[in-house]
C-alpha cells in the first residue's frame, strides 16, 4: 500500500511538473488585402483550419487572433481554395501555397500574414504582456539621443567606437531596428559587421537580427553575416513589416534618382532605397528603377538586393528582359530559381543580326502594295524566333504608311523587343493624338513606364505664324540664320516636318539649310516623313549627308 502510495505521489509531481514548464503563446493570423472580391484562403496551424471568408464584415485588414496555443514547433500550411463561399470551406478545392515549420517561443507572439497573391510572411514579436530580454530596448527618446550623439562624431572611427561602447554596455538594449540605424551610419562594411556581430548579446528581438544581412553589399560580408547568424540563432532571414510604397512616394523616389548626376550615385540611391526601406514594391516598380540603371552588372546586383521587399514575388521572373546578355540573363534565372520562384523565360532571346535584318527590310521594300507590307512585318513580329532592337521595329514600322496598322504591329512588336525600356521612345511615329494616347496606355501597362514625357506635340498653328513671321522680319540672311538656330535649340519647342520645312526654307544657302535640318531632328514629332526635307536641296551631296545623319542617330 505504502508503494502504491508512493507511485501516486510521484506520477502526481510528474504532472505537476510538466503542468507548470507547459507554456503558450499567441499567433495572429492576418488577412491583409484579402476580401470577398480576392481568393479564399485556408490556414492550417498543426490540425487547427482557419479561413479568410469569415471576415464578415470584409474589412481590408481582418485579423484572427489564437491564443493559448503550447510554445514549440508548429506545421503552417496555407491552401488557396477555388471556391469563396464560407459553405464549401471544408470540401472546396485547394492548392497548396505555403508549407512549413516555424517556432512559437515563450514570451513571443508570431504573426502570420497572407496577401491576395497568396505570399506568406512571419514575423515574430514580443507579447506585450511580457519583457524580452533582460531589459527593454531603449525608449525612442533615448535611442535618438544615442543616435544624434554619433552623428555629431566628425569622423568614422569616432563614429564605430561611439557605437561600440553603446553595444557593450549591458545596461543597454536594441531592437534589430535600432541596430541597423546605427549601423547604417558607418561606411567601413567590415566595421559594419564587427558592430553587428558585438549587438547581437544585446538585442530583444533575435529572431529578427538576420534580416540586418541586407545592410552588406559585399557578398563575402552577407554570408559571413548569415554564417554567424545561423550559428547563434539558427534564425532565417525575415523581411519585417512592411507596406506596399505609395504612388505619391514612389514618384518621389523615381524624381530624385533621376536627378542623381552620375550612374553610380543613382545606383546608390536605388540600393539605399532598398536596404533602408520599410517599404513593399511590386515588380513593375522594380522594373522602373532599374531602368535608371545602364550597367547590367550593377542591374544585376541591385535586382537581387530587391527580391526580399516584392510585393508580387509570383511575377518577379518576368524581370529577366531587362537583361540583354546571356551571362547576366543566365544568373538571374538561377537566382529565381534558388528562391524558390518561377523564371518566364529559361533561354536567351537573341536580337536578329544585322544581316538577316537587311534582308528582311529588302523583302518588305520590295513588296509592291501597303497591304502586303503589313502583313510581311507582322509575320516578323509573330515569329517566335525573331527578336529587334527597339530602333529596328521602328525602321520596320516606318515602312507602313497606316497609323492604324501601324498601331497593330507597334503592339504585337512588343513580345519581341529587346529593350522595353526604349519601346516607349516610338510614340513619336503616331501624328495623331488619339493613337498616340493609346499608345502611351499601352506601354504603360507593359512597362510601367509613362511613355508621356517622350510625346512631343508640335507647336500649334497660330503660334507658329507668329514665330515663322518673327524669321521674316529679320533683314538679314545671317540673322535669320541665327534666330532659326535658337529655334531649333529651345527645348521647348516642337514641330512637325511640314513645319520644319517652313522654316528652313527661309534659308537661301544650301549648307546652312543642312545643318539648321540637322539641328532641327531632334525637334520633330513626325520623324518618320523626316525624309521629306530632300526638297529643299538641290545637291545629292547634301541630301546623302542628311540621311546619313538621320540613320546614325536611329541606330
Amino acid at each position: 500500500m505504502k508503494s502504491i502510495i508512493s507511485i501516486l505521489f510521484v506520477c502526481f509531481l510528474g504532472l505537476s511538473t510538466s503542468a507548470q514548464t507547459s507554456t503558450t503563446s499567441t499567433v495572429n493570423i492576418i488577412f491583409r488585402g484579402v476580401t470577398k472580391t480576392t481568393a479564399n484562403y485556408e490556414v492550417r496551424i498543426d490540425d487547427n483550419r482557419y479561413f479568410s471568408n469569415t471576415n464578415t464584415n470584409n474589412t481590408a485588414i481582418f485579423k484572427i487572433v489564437v491564443n493559448n496555443l503550447l510554445t514549440g514547433s508548429r506545421l503552417l500550411r496555407v491552401y488557396k481554395l477555388k471556391n469563396n463561399n464560407a459553405s464549401y470551406n471544408s470540401s472546396s478545392q485547394n492548392t497548396l501555397m505555403y508549407s512549413n515549420n516555424f517556432t512559437l517561443r515563450p514570451e513571443y507572439d508570431m504573426n502570420i500574414t497572407i496577401r491576395p497573391n497568396g505570399t506568406v510572411q512571419l514575423n515574430e514579436q514580443a507579447s506585450p504582456a511580457t519583457p524580452t530580454g533582460s531589459s527593454a530596448p531603449l525608449t525612442a527618446a533615448a535611442f535618438n539621443s544615442l543616435k544624434q550623439s554619433v552623428q555629431k562624431q566628425w569622423s568614422q572611427s569616432l563614429k564605430a567606437e561611439k557605437i561600440r561602447d553603446a553595444f557593450v554596455n549591458t545596461n543597454n538594449s536594441f531592437r534589430s531596428e535600432q541596430v541597423r540605424q546605427l549601423l547604417v551610419l558607418i561606411s567601413s562594411e567590415s566595421d559594419r559587421l564587427d558592430l553587428a556581430k558585438l549587438a547581437y548579446a544585446g538585442v530583444t528581438d533575435p529572431n529578427n537580427f538576420a534580416n540586418l544581412s541586407d545592410v552588406f553589399k559585399s557578398t563575402a560580408k552577407r554570408n559571413e553575416f548569415a554564417e554567424f547568424v545561423g550559428a547563434n540563432a539558427g534564425s532565417s532571414v525575415n523581411t519585417g513589416t512592411r507596406y506596399l510604397i505609395t504612388d505619391a512616394n514612389f514618384t518621389t523616389l523615381v524624381t530624385g534618382i533621376r536627378n542623381k548626376w552620375s550612374q553610380a550615385l543613382k545606383g546608390d540611391a536605388i540600393r539605399d532605397a532598398l536596404v533602408n526601406s520599410n517599404n513593399y514594391y511590386t515588380t513593375t516598380q522594380i522594373r522602373q528603377l532599374m531602368s535608371l540603371i545602364t550597367s547590367e552588372s550593377d542591374k544585376l546586383d541591385l535586382i537581387k538586393l530587391s527580391y526580399e521587399l516584392v510585393y508580387d514575388p509570383n511575377n518577379f521572373g518576368s524581370l529577366y528582359d531587362i537583361f540583354t546578355s546571356l551571362a547576366n540573363r543566365t544568373a538571374f534565372n538561377d537566382y529565381v530559381t534558388l528562391k524558390g520562384g518561377v523564371t518566364v523565360n529559361t533561354g536567351v532571346k537573341a536580337q536578329m543580326s544585322d544581316f538577316s535584318y537587311n534582308q528582311l527590310m529588302q523583302s518588305v521594300q520590295g513588296k509592291w502594295s501597303q497591304a502586303l507590307k503589313a502583313d510581311a512585318v507582322r509575320d516578323a513580329f509573330i515569329n517566335t524566333n525573331n527578336y529587334f532592337s527597339t530602333s529596328q521595329i521602328r525602321q520596320l514600322l516606318v515602312l507602313v504608311s497606316s497609323e492604324t496598322d501601324r498601331f497593330e504591329l507597334a503592339k504585337l512588336s512588343y513580345r519581341s523587343v529587346m529593350d522595353p525600356d526604349n519601346f516607349s521612345h516610338l510614340a513619336d511615329l503616331f501624328n495623331s493624338a488619339s493613337y498616340r494616347d493609346e499608345f502611351n496606355t499601352f506601354v504603360g501597362t507593359k512597362t510601367g513606364v509613362s511613355a508621356d514625357a517622350n510625346v512631343r506635340t508640335p507647336m500649334p498653328d497660330s503660334e507658329f505664324s507668329l514665330l515663322t513671321l518673327s524669321v521674316r522680319s529679320r533683314f538679314l540672311q545671317l540673322l535669320k540664320y541665327s534666330a532659326e538656330i535658337e529655334i531649333f535649340n529651345n527645348p521647348n519647342y516642337f514641330f512637325n516636318t511640314n513645319q520644319v520645312k517652313q522654316l528652313i526654307s527661309l534659308i537661301n544657302s544650301e549648307p546652312n539649310r543642312l545643318e539648321l535640318a540637322k539641328l532641327s531632328y531632334k525637334t520633330v514629332t513626325d520623324p518618320a516623313n523626316f525624309t521629306s526635307l530632300d526638297d529643299l536641296f538641290k545637291l545629292q551631296t547634301s541630301k546623302d549627308e542628311l540621311a546619313n545623319f538621320v540613320k546614325t542617330l536611329q541606330r
